[in-house]
């Protein structure tokens, strides 16, 4: 699965661990869109842990 984020890569790397999902993520680029530089990174793993993972992603954006 690839996901774009305005979310750095070292903070993705840090919600991933403190989620333990068996996930792994490569950084595949970095650019510009509107001024927001975004990250293109590729998840993988199995379903479930993607799952747990972008759980764990939307409830750390969102203040949780």
């Amino acid at each position: 699965m690839i996901i774009e984020t305005a979310v750095p890569f070292e903070e993705l790397e840090e919600i991933r661990r403190k989620s333990g999902a068996g996930v792994s993520l490569i950084l595949l680029e970095t650019f510009e869109r509107n001024g927001i530089t975004l990250s293109r990174v590729l998840l993988e793993g199995p379903p479930s842990e993607i799952e747990r993972f972008m759980g764990k992603l939307r409830l750390a954006r969102a203040g949780g």
